[in-house]
């Protein structure tokens, strides 16, 4: 990745924290906002994901800012995004019109599969059609999915501060080797293991000592250090293992990965070893934090995550809010690394994953890892709570709207080859059609997302909200069905 071209970008965030005045997390939905929605990582890690580039479609849930007469928003992407689904988000405001108003999609026509912002890094036209937009307004800020050179970059030739770490700081501390260190200086538990290895022979001797403190251990993972969804895992059961390690039978989470290339990516940016908990009724729930300009650290939402490929290790979607019996444990813990991380400088949005084994008491909860940016549980909580109009109670964490508890099932993984003879508007119109829509009276049904990758990739999303648990996965199945009967 690039290197910053100046040495403006602290004192661009540390005049962007002044200019908040510690005024909380409501003062940044307000100016005018550049979201900048690339998944910023190394492309052949980014190839791993089946239509990866419309998932920069997923933070058009910001477009539900417009509900704030005096905001606009500068919303830039890849390929452009259909204006059926741009209309389809703007429904959900009063105004519609007047939200469309300020409204400016800016697309680079640009499909390759690599992270947005290294290809607008090399379009001044397009740098300069955002700063037109933007016009020196003095209260406009970058809204990035994650932040790496390429964002500071990008920052420093629209002369903008970003809403997030500095990318040094996402390197150290959101890395899976700094979330141990986060961890351990936070006081929350992790599994046993090693982080810091840069080579196949760092990861030997890792596992060897692993084996040797962890008596009757069965099974490890690898896990690359800026890997995503699971897609940067490797499984090694250790009666299996075998030295050098490429022979002994791997499992990567990611298919076409093998240890030719899996050995390159350790050397380039490190690794870690763990212990791979395994339990029939583990749980894999995460809560999402934010930290203002200021300092101040918020609980944004938690939730069980739903997981699937090779042992669970790969993010398919997420339930709201987390159970009751570690809800409270896990917002603990998202204060408790917040408070190092601010103490570090560190703004922005994140989330803590972890792992979670029953005993018979409740549960042990060990940190897994944590993603110091968005992730696949932002875009449906925002959308929840927007489309909603609730907020989260401080104390249970459940999301209360019009008097009631809401909660919700969302996926990003709904897919079938069958599906790619439809239309954003014909899946709408479906939905619609079997009144399973979102109901702005009720507060409940659904939302669809990742709608511009369904006839390409025959995959979409869909967030599901009811007044329970059950209600929720009902209506999933629900939406499924209109889907698969249509197909």
């Amino acid at each position: 990745m690039p290197t910053s071209p100046s040495s403006d970008f602290d004192g661009r965030q540390r005049a962007f924290v002044d200019r908040m005045g510690g005024g909380g997390l409501d003062a940044l939905e307000r100016g005018v906002i550049v979201v900048l929605p690339s998944i910023s990582f190394a492309e052949p890690e980014l190839r791993k994901i089946s239509g990866i580039t419309f998932y920069e479609e997923r933070m058009l849930f910001a477009l539900l800012w417009l509900r704030h007469p005096q905001m606009e928003i500068v919303y830039v992407t890849s390929m452009p995004v259909d204006e059926a689904i741009v209309d389809y988000y703007l429904t959900f405001l009063d105004d519609p019109l007047s939200a469309r108003s300020r409204l400016t999609m800016v697309s680079l026509d640009d499909a390759r599969p690599c992270a947005l912002s290294s290809k607008l890094v090399d379009r001044p036209r397009s740098l300069d059609v955002i700063r037109d937009h933007v016009g020196g307004r003095g209260d406009a800020y970058i809204l990035p999915f994650n932040v790496t050179p390429w964002e500071r970059i990008i920052a420093e030739r629209l002369d903008m501060p970003l809403y997030g770490p500095s990318p040094e700081a996402a390197v150290s501390l959101g890395s899976k080797s700094g979330s141990r260190r986060v961890a351990r200086a936070a006081g929350v538990p992790v599994l046993p293991g090693d982080e810091d290895l840069f080579s196949v022979g760092e990861v030997e001797d890792a596992i060897r000592r692993l084996s040797a403190a962890v008596p009757g251990i069965e099974t490890v993972v690898i896990k690359l250090n800026h890997g995503f969804s699971g897609q940067g895992n490797a499984i090694v059961e250790i009666d299996e293992l075998r030295f050098p390690l490429p022979e002994s039978t791997t499992v990567f989470c990611a298919e076409e990965e093998s240890w030719d290339g899996y050995a390159d990516k350790i050397a380039a940016s490190g690794a870690v070893v763990e212990r791979l908990a395994r339990h029939p009724a583990l749980v894999s729930p995460s809560v999402q934090m934010r930290i203002a300009p200021g300092g101040t650290v918020e609980v944004v939402s938690t939730h069980d995550q739903i997981l699937g490929g090779p042992d669970d290790q790969v993010y398919l979607g997420c339930r709201f809010p987390a159970r009751s019996e570690y809800r409270d444990a896990i917002m603990e813990h998202g204060r408790s690394v917040g408070n190092v991380l601010a103490a570090g400088g560190v703004i922005g949005s994140f989330g803590v994953d972890f792992v979670g084994l029953p005993n018979d008491a409740g549960y042990d909860l060990y940190l897994g890892e944590i993603n110091l940016r968005l992730g696949g549980t932002t875009h449906p909580f925002l959308m929840a709570r927007m489309v909603t109009d609730g907020d989260l109670h401080p104390r249970s964490g459940e999301l209360v709207a019009g008097g009631r508890s809401k909660f919700y099932v969302s996926s990003d993984n709904l897919k079938s080859h069958a599906y790619r003879s439809y239309t954003p508007e014909r899946a709408l119109r479906m939905i619609e059609e079997r009144g399973l829509e979102f109901d702005r009276s009720s507060r409940t049904g659904t939302t669809l997302h990742l709608l511009g990758a369904i006839s390409p990739f025959g995959k979409l999303g869909a967030v599901c909200i009811a007044d329970s648990h059950e209600d929720a996965d009902a209506l999933l199945v629900e939406v499924v069905g209109v889907l698969d009967v249509g197909a």
